[in-house]
């Protein structure tokens, strides 16, 4: 597995070495040397890290782990022979990160063939609110600035840091029942018949598109839709309770288009598994250019889905995030380029990683945080992503936005907004993260 190629290609989206050559492993002859520790068997062997192999150090007063080691007796950065020796593999601890390697090769899935939250290492390591890989490039970034001075390439427009904001549309026709429901559990009856009327005579109070645009409006922000191709249930998983096709959506679509807004595909149910099945679904959503993806269910098929993604013409995926818990699940607060093991290459497509869903907050079976705890808890995630000039990858759900069944949570996305527009982000669409991404890299010129 090419380890070094992967590490330094999704090095260089943000920094620049084009001048300074790094050696990976038994070669030293470049100005940064990176320790190897890994033999290429363990890749090849389908295997997990071991765990005793995993030793701590700080880096700029935060406790990071760094893999395949024995020891922790050496500091992370040394000068031997006028060069600079990074001594911890942070190659091959990236590519198990990045790539998603832990997932790879485990077995303990949940009912939509996604790997528990709890399986996973950085669980166990409880690392989720931690981008550990950022630290890792923020290493080599130190060892190549002290020979260069400085390195990175992308400024946000001057912003601080960036927030990607996107919304699934799965519902926005059943408020009326569910919300009806939720208000007579509530003990409120006097909605019930508004909600009613509101559905048969006008717009579900779920069909809420113009409220979300004007409430991003106020932050100058731009946001990403993705809608769901597909309506009805797959054995007894739903898809969309609309019609793509329907003149409703279709003006929808376009009205969203017209104030700047992205549309994605909301990749429907099974499509993470058929290339078929995805491309049937991009070419329903019409009157639209689709560039971007996001799984139903946050479905993703490690052994398969890359392949899916590039075989359907799709640039950017931004499925890849825990259902069960916020944080970054591939140790990550940047856009990254996949790995595809069934072809065992870099893929071309660029991975926008989610980094908090309101689902994962109000769910009972997840977080089940109050609005109050979320807040605080998102605000902590926000302040990590801050470090690096990153990308805050947040999806709200349209239904997020209502007073019925989701009341108050509306008001906390605006607080996240708030928050984010004070710290000086830039508050925009996936696609305009995934081209200023794209328009700033290089390729990789270390081998």
């Amino acid at each position: 597995m090419e380890l070094f190629g992967y590490f330094i290609k999704n090095f260089e989206l943000y920094f620049d070495n084009a001048d300074i050559k790094i050696n990976y492993g038994k070669q030293h002859d470049g100005q940064v040397s990176i320790v190897k520790n890994v033999d290429d068997s363990f890749w090849k062997n389908k295997t997990d890290i071991n765990e005793n192999k995993i030793v701590w150090k700080k880096w700029k007063n935060v406790s990071i782990p760094f893999l395949f080691n024995d020891s922790d007796k050496e500091e992370i950065l040394t000068n031997k022979d006028d060069r600079i020796i990074i001594n911890y593999d942070i190659v091959a601890s990236t590519f198990y990160f990045l790539s998603g390697w832990n997932e790879y090769v485990c077995s303990d899935k949940d009912d939509f063939g996604r790997v528990k939250y709890n399986s996973t290492l950085i669980h166990r390591l409880k690392i989720d609110g931690v981008p550990v890989v950022n630290y890792y490039f923020d290493i080599l970034n130190d060892a190549l600035s002290q020979i260069k001075g400085k390195t990175t390439k992308i400024d946000w427009n001057q912003h601080t840091f960036a927030v990607a904001l996107s919304h699934d549309i799965d519902v926005c026709n059943d408020a009326w029942l569910q919300g009806s429901f939720s208000e007579f559990k509530k003990k409120r009856f006097l909605s019930i018949p508004k909600l009613i009327t509101n559905r048969w005579f006008g717009k579900d109070d779920w069909f809420n598109f113009s409220k979300i645009v004007g409430l991003e409006r106020k932050y100058d922000a731009n946001s990403t839709f993705y809608f769901l191709p597909r309506k009805g249930k797959v054995n007894e998983w739903k898809n969309a309770d609309y019609d793509i096709m329907s003149t409703d959506i279709k003006k929808v679509i376009r009205d969203l288009k017209e104030n700047g807004n992205e549309i994605g595909v909301h990749g429907s149910f099974g499509s993470h598994k058929s290339s078929e099945l995805l491309k049937q679904d991009i070419a329903r959503i019409t009157n639209s250019t689709v560039e971007g993806n996001r799984f139903h269910f946050l479905m993703f098929d490690l052994a398969c889905t890359v392949s899916i993604l590039e075989n359907a013409g799709i640039k950017y995926d931004t499925t890849i995030g825990f259902a069960e818990q916020i944080g970054f699940r591939r140790s990550i607060c940047l856009p990254f380029y996949l790995f595809n093991f069934e072809k065992n290459e870099i893929s071309t497509v660029l991975e926008i990683p989610l980094v908090v869903m309101d689902a994962s907050l109000i769910f009972k079976k997840y977080m089940g945080l109050s609005q109050k705890e979320s807040v605080t808890a998102v605000i902590a995630i926000i302040e990590e992503v801050k470090k690096f000039n990153g990308v805050f990858s947040i999806l709200w759900h349209n239904t997020s936005f209502s007073d019925y069944k989701y009341t108050g949570w509306r008001e906390v996305y605006e607080q996240i907004l708030s928050y984010c527009k004070d710290n000086n982000a830039l508050l925009t669409s996936n696609i305009d993260i995934y081209n200023k991404i794209t328009t700033n890299s290089t390729s990789p010129k270390n081998k």
